[in-house]
């Protein structure tokens, strides 16, 4: 199994659900993984070109990509790769699993990550619901739509031993919402120190916070 692979906690998930099938898509996969997950793939360009900017090693104006932002440009990785004239995505995986009989319109249980410039282990999305326990009065569409497995303390510890293994010098994610921040702070994750971190702070939405690997 390939490394990022691991962090997806399957091994618990089949505790749960025996009949849980799993599904893994990869580099090699890139356009299928940008076509199922579009807005994730955005954001993935987003996160990266604010990792670049706040380094301040590279000589660029920080709205060079103004026109592909506000399309939410899907395959935005590769045009900040040209941007900055390197590698910014060294490695992905998508992984997820369906239970035969739980037809969902997206996965319940998926979770899609990534190996980012400047070296850091990316949780860009993660669902781990139960597909077969969908909650009165919640849109399909929602990301707490069915009941939870109670996994992310699981997932967390191998993505801890994944960027180990990796060398990876942080892990990062994005709290879609302040209200998910101090979830992810029980976990060791911190609002990252800087301009545009406290301002999505003040906004409430799209918090960037960080971990040592």
């Amino acid at each position: 199994m390939r490394t990022l692979d691991q962090i997806l906690p399957a091994a618990e998930i089949l505790e749960k659900l025996p009949d849980a099938q799993f599904s893994a898509l990869c580099s090699r996969n890139l356009p299928e993984i940008v076509r199922l997950k579009a807005m994730t793939m955005f954001e993935l360009g987003i996160t990266t070109w604010h990792a670049a900017m706040i380094s301040g090693k590279f000589n660029v104006h920080p709205n060079m990509l103004g026109q592909l932002v506000d399309r939410r440009e899907p395959n935005l990785l590769k045009h900040v790769s040209r941007a900055l004239n390197r590698k910014v995505l060294f490695d992905i995986s998508y992984r997820y699993a369906t239970v035969p009989g739980a037809v969902t319109r997206e996965p319940k249980i998926q979770a899609l990550v990534a190996h980012l410039f400047p070296n850091r282990l990316h949780i860009a999305d993660v669902q781990l619901l139960d597909p077969r326990k969908p909650k009165s009065g919640s849109e399909p569409e929602d990301d707490q739509s069915h009941e939870s497995l109670r996994l992310f303390g699981s997932l967390i510890a191998n993505a801890d031993r994944v960027a180990k293994q990796m060398q990876a010098e942080q892990i990062t994610l994005t709290a879609a919402n302040a209200g998910l921040v101090p979830i992810f702070q029980k976990y060791g994750f911190k609002v990252e120190d800087s301009g545009p971190a406290r301002l999505a702070m003040a906004i409430g939405k799209s918090v960037p916070m960080e971990r040592p690997a």
